[in-house]
């Protein structure tokens, strides 16, 4: 019988996602009768060692650090976002985010301003937008008048936006959305003037020290959770249309191009 933590703290937007999150996977425990603690593994908690923990049964990971092998961890699955945007792939986008009073529409606009970033191991909190940023940093060199960071977390970065102490960010379109869902006074004055492209998003993953067998009875619970109608509202609420099986090749392209400066190195 397995036992160990869940922690879904990359998604943990708001109160009520983090409830949601709990009350989806304690199901799923339940149903499988594995004694496995849902924790919140909050900030300043440091997510890395989240993913460096032996007992990790399930929890979200970023793309590019899986893809560069910084932890023991083996993949399970990653979540197919059930918003039309997603076109039912496992995806994800970083959505450029400044306050609306700015008058801002576009990239360009931005220049000379403080930008703020959350993590550089983090794909769409920095190198999305660092990507996305190059060919106009190879054009007239640094780009801000500050860079800010790290930020650590999307609310951090969110609430340093709303207090003025930033003046541009790149987030995560599924966090994103969950607050959209949830909480979306929290995004009130605030709007989108760009988004990068789309790349693998998180994934769910476990310590590679839970055994290949219990490993693969937690993937085909996941993978059919969507089949059975006492998960649709449980799915519903995190806004996850299904659990597909990741695949592992196309992170290594999130690897590949955040090892490549193109001429812009660090968001400056």
């Amino acid at each position: 019988m397995t036992a160990g933590i869940a922690s879904f703290r990359m998604y943990n937007a708001t109160p009520a996602v983090t409830a949601a999150w709990q009350a989806l996977f304690t199901r799923v425990f339940a149903d499988l009768a594995w004694p496995v603690e849902v924790v919140p593994f909050a900030w300043p908690a440091p997510l890395p060692s989240l993913w460096q923990r032996p007992d990790l049964v399930c929890g979200f990971m970023c793309g590019l650090p899986f893809a560069q092998g910084v932890a023991p961890v083996v993949p399970l699955v990653a979540p197919v976002p059930s918003p039309d945007a997603y076109g039912g792939q496992a995806r994800y986008r970083s959505e450029l985010l400044v306050r609306a009073d700015s008058g801002w529409h576009k990239v360009e606009d931005t220049f000379d301003s403080r930008f703020g970033w959350m993590a550089r191991h983090s794909q769409s909190g920095y190198h999305a937008a660092r990507q996305l940023l190059a060919p106009y940093a190879r054009e007239r060199g640094a780009l801000f008048a500050e860079s800010v960071g790290p930020l650590d977390t999307p609310m951090r970065a969110l609430t340093a936006l709303r207090d003025r102490q930033i003046d541009v960010t790149a987030l995560d379109s599924y966090f994103l959305d969950l607050v959209r869902r949830h909480d979306p006074a929290l995004l009130e004055g605030l709007q989108t003037i760009a988004c990068t492209p789309w790349t693998p998003n998180p994934l769910l993953v476990a310590s590679a020290t839970l055994p290949e067998a219990e490993r693969d009875v937690l993937i085909e619970r996941l993978c059919t959770l969507h089949g059975g109608p006492d998960y649709e509202p449980l799915l519903e609420a995190v806004l996850v249309e299904r659990f597909d099986r990741p695949d592992v090749a196309a992170y290594r392209d999130l690897a590949a191009a955040a090892a490549q400066e193109d001429g812009y190195a660090e968001i400056r």
